[in-house]
Order: C-alpha cells, then sequence, then structure tokens
C-alpha cells in the first residue's frame, strides 16, 4: 500500500479497515495460526486485548465474554465494509486501537484475520473457568486494572474454583502469577523433588562456577548455555526466568530454539519453558508440556515412576491451561 492510500483518515466517509492492510503473499497464506509467534505480533494482539479490558472495567461491567466473541466475529466477518457499519460501542472502540496502529504498521488481510483468531482463542481458553466473564476478569486481573479489593476477590473466587478441580496451591499461585518460576522447585513447590532425581541427571553446580555466571553478559550467557546447558539446569532455569522477568521474550525464544535444535532430548528446557510461560502464555506453556512429556517418555534417564508424576502433575495443569486447542496473554 503506498504511503498516500495509507494516509486515510481513520473517520473519513467510507474508509474501511481493508483499506489499512496489505496484499498478502504466497508466504503468508501459509500460515494457519499466530501460535508460537506471538511475540512477532504482540502489537497488535495487545492492542485488541487492552482495549477489551479497558472498555470492560472503565465502560461496561455487565459486558459478556460471549458479547467479545460476537464483536471480534463480527469485525472480522465486515472488515472490508464503510467503518461505520460497526455500531456496537465495543467494535468501534477496537476498530478505532486497531486503525490507529494499522496506519503506520500494516498488516496483510490473511494476518488481521489470524490476529483475531488467536484473540478469539485466547478468550475460549478462559472457558475452562466456569464463569460468563472468565476471560474479562482475567484480562482486567493480568493488567493490573483491579482494585485491590477486587484484586483479593478474583483471587479468593479463582482459588475456591481451583481447588475444585483439585489444583494445589502451588499450581493456584502460578496460574495466578504469584509464584516465581524457580520456586516450584523448592519445598512444596510444584516440582518438588525433581531436581535431586534423574530427571535432571547433573551433579550440584559448583559455586565458583556459579558466581562466574551471573558475572557474564547476556551474550556470554547465551553462547555457554548452548554449549554446556544440559549439564547445568539450575543456570537455564535461572537464565529462562531472567530474560522473562525483563520481558526479553525475542531472546528467550531465541535461545530455546537454538538449545532445543542442538540438544534434541533435553527435555528439562522444555519443562522450563513450560513452567516460565504460565506467567505469560498458559497455552503455550501446554505446548512445552506436552513437548516435555514426548521426550521424557523415551528418555532412559528416567524411572517409569519419575515420568508418571510427571504426567500427572501435568495433567493436573492441562485442566487449567488448557479447554481448547491454541494463546493467553
Amino acid at each position: 500500500m503506498s504511503s498516500d492510500e495509507n494516509n486515510i483518515s481513520i473517520n473519513e466517509f467510507g474508509a474501511t479497515i481493508a483499506q489499512f492492510l496489505e496484499p498478502d503473499t504466497p508466504e503468508i497464506l501459509e500460515l494457519k495460526s499466530l501460535f508460537n509467534l506471538e511475540y512477532e505480533y504482540s502489537e497488535y494482539l495487545g492492542t485488541i486485548e487492552y482495549t477489551i479490558a479497558n472498555y470492560y472495567y472503565d465502560i461496561n461491567r455487565k459486558l459478556l465474554d460471549k458479547e467479545v466473541i460476537s464483536a471480534l466475529k463480527n469485525i472480522k466477518q465486515n472488515y472490508d465494509k464503510d467503518i461505520a457499519f460497526f455500531k456496537n460501542d465495543l467494535e468501534n472502540v477496537i476498530v478505532e486501537d486497531l486503525l490507529e496502529i494499522l496506519e503506520d504498521s500494516p498488516l496483510t488481510h490473511h494476518e488481521f484475520k489470524l490476529v483475531l483468531d488467536y484473540v478469539l482463542w485466547v478468550i475460549d481458553n478462559r472457558s475452562w473457568v466456569e464463569d460468563d466473564q472468565a476471560y474479562l476478569k482475567w484480562t482486567a486481573y493480568a493488567l493490573n486494572l483491579f482494585s485491590k479489593e477486587e484484586k483479593e476477590k478474583y483471587e479468593k473466587e479463582f482459588k475456591m474454583f481451583a481447588s475444585e478441580m483439585g489444583l494445589t496451591d502451588a499450581q493456584v499461585d502460578m496460574l495466578l502469577m504469584k509464584k516465581e518460576p524457580d520456586e516450584l522447585f523448592e519445598e512444596g513447590g510444584l516440582f518438588e523433588g525433581l531436581e535431586e532425581s534423574d530427571v535432571f541427571d547433573k551433579d550440584t553446580v559448583a559455586n565458583d562456577l556459579e558466581t562466574g555466571f551471573f558475572l557474564m553478559n547476556d551474550d556470554e550467557k547465551f553462547d555457554f548455555l548452548l554449549e554446556q546447558g544440559p549439564d547445568y539446569i539450575e543456570l537455564v532455569q535461572s537464565y529462562v526466568a531472567d530474560l522473562a522477568e525483563k520481558g526479553d521474550l525475542e531472546k528467550l525464544q531465541a535461545f530455546y530454539k537454538k538449545l532445543g535444535e542442538k540438544e534434541k532430548d533435553f527435555f528439562p528446557l522444555h519443562l522450563i519453558m513450560g513452567i516460565v510461560y504460565l506467567r505469560i502464555d498458559p497455552a503455550l506453556a501446554n505446548t512445552y508440556f506436552e513437548e516435555t512429556l514426548r521426550i521424557a517418555s523415551k528418555s532412559e534417564q528416567i524411572t517409569e515412576d519419575l515420568l508418571e508424576e510427571l504426567k500427572q502433575m501435568i495433567n493436573t495443569l492441562n485442566k487449567a491451561i488448557q479447554n481448547a486447542s491454541p494463546g493467553d496473554l
């Protein structure tokens, strides 16, 4: 799209969302979903979810998840129509906020539809919670829109429901983003005992090496763990958690991809990624857990008992983070 074409006023009569989009390419059309591409499309995904959460919190507390689904589907089906077509208030604010981004960073038609599909999937991934506003409440909570009192009320209700499903306190804390990833390996944590087992097949990290590692810069840590990661699970865990905490998901994914390609049987990497991504994207975390079990089941380093224990823990998490197919912010 030329710069003149892209300079259409959002409020101009006759303007459509389609006018802000670029033609599809053969490569783009091969994309089936944005699963595992969340970081690349985070600007668009984040804008939609922030808009929805703010609309719910500030304007309409009676809004239901099914109404959000209806609005997104209507936008997807009619994005080639005059923007005046969208009469619903929620549709209006979503379209307005999206167009502001698309003016400067246009997507193709196919990408635009995939963005909407992804958010619809995120909403569906909250359907395991028996609440007509499960997604809306979760998003408002996750984006820190709730007051202290509202946050406490949400956590209390969530814990009660999670308890009925059989989740442990450690698992609930992770889903509420109240527990750090490394705490899961401590006493009472979700993966208590795994560190000392054959699951990790390693000796304790020497103090001098650990000290030296934390004195390295990020690039040095990256290179060191690509070569030595399987021997130092604690350092891999620390590095992955640190990248996630800093929000450097691009580097985190690059590290995961390279180490995963180099060490195809290193299933603790996928386990660590799953634990960390419980805070970021529970559905993606589930994918990492599935890969953990796939590789671990073929490993000669763990016993059947340990494998079964791992399966039971991950199966419990699956009840909470996956009840459909593909994201969650």
